[in-house]
């Protein structure tokens, strides 16, 4: 049913009831778990590729050359001389990604993307994702996942696509109220499945998401018994917000230690040197006050 649902956003399915608009301008791609696109670059080498691609792009601000957003996803610049055929599983997911990307597309469409990635080239991803500027759609069971690089969340549950204001638990409610015998509440944000699809980028800059769990609950869905300061959309909100400060503060305290190494090593007659180092310091410890005053102020709400 995901790949079904899928072809028809992307117009590869045609609906036998009802109809799909898209527009124009829009540029789909699909990060899919079939690598046949990959397969058939399989005997040109990692370089031989990426040279057909632009020789820079734009990411956070910063000029980049596909070899460095490849290092970026975990490969290292010896690899550029490998053939595509001779890659990991894993390695050929990332690569798929990363042409994915270069290609632009303004609609990326993502089924499963966490399948052949370890954890720690999945939290690269997701940063990656995090600066992506298009719309984003991702079908996954990975509830993490889900929460962590989009917006929005929808579910596909009796029989329409309805919207999820409070998260992926917005949905195992609904399917214990299912469960127990009780209705589904009138969702007036949500659409029927033989209708129209759409995705609108969220308020944050990042894309709008897809979801399709297995129609069950588990303890994980269930909520604390005390009821929080915020609820609902609210909560997921800034529950999102207070994940992503603490691994903002993990970067800068690497880039605060970073600093401080530089420091230490620095030529102490060079003052212009040392005072622009200090500049920075200073700039990565106030935005690391400002974050930490944010997250306590957060972390009270959500208790």
């Amino acid at each position: 049913g995901k790949s079904t649902l899928l072809k028809l956003i992307d117009g590869t399915l045609t609906p036998t009831v009802g109809h799909v608009n898209i527009g124009k301008t829009v540029k789909f791609a699909v990060l899919s778990q079939r690598l046949d696109e990959l397969e058939k670059l399989g005997r040109y080498k990692i370089k031989e590729v990426l040279s057909r691609y632009k020789p820079s792009y734009i990411v956070e601000g910063k000029e980049v050359t596909p070899g460095q957003l490849m290092e970026r996803l975990g490969f290292e610049s010896a690899q550029l001389m490998t053939p595509i055929r001779d890659l990991s599983g894993g390695q050929k997911r990332r690569m798929q990604l990363l042409l994915i990307l270069l290609d632009e597309p303004n609609v990326l469409i993502m089924d499963e993307p966490g399948n052949d990635l370890d954890t720690d080239m999945l939290a690269v991803m997701e940063d990656l994702l995090d600066t992506w500027p298009g719309t984003l759609i991702v079908v996954s069971h990975d509830r993490y996942l889900l929460e962590r690089v989009t917006d929005q969340q929808f579910a596909l549950i009796g029989g329409k696509v309805r919207h999820l204001p409070g998260g992926v638990q917005d949905y195992l409610d609904m399917v214990e109220d299912l469960k127990n015998g009780k209705g589904l509440p009138e969702d007036k944000a949500g659409f029927a499945g033989t209708g129209g699809s759409s995705a609108k980028r969220g308020a944050q800059g990042k894309g709008s998401a897809a979801e399709s769990l297995p129609q069950s609950t588990s303890s994980e869905g269930t909520q604390d018994s005390a009821e929080p300061k915020l609820s609902g959309k609210a909560f997921h909100e800034a529950s999102k917000r207070v994940n992503a400060i603490e691994r903002k503060l993990a970067k800068l305290e690497e880039q605060k230690s970073d600093l401080e190494a530089q420091m230490a090593s620095h030529d102490p007659s060079d003052y212009e040197g040392l005072n622009k180092l200090n500049e920075q310091l200073t700039a990565v410890n106030g935005e690391s006050d400002d974050l930490e005053a944010e997250w306590l102020e957060l972390s009270e709400q959500l208790e």
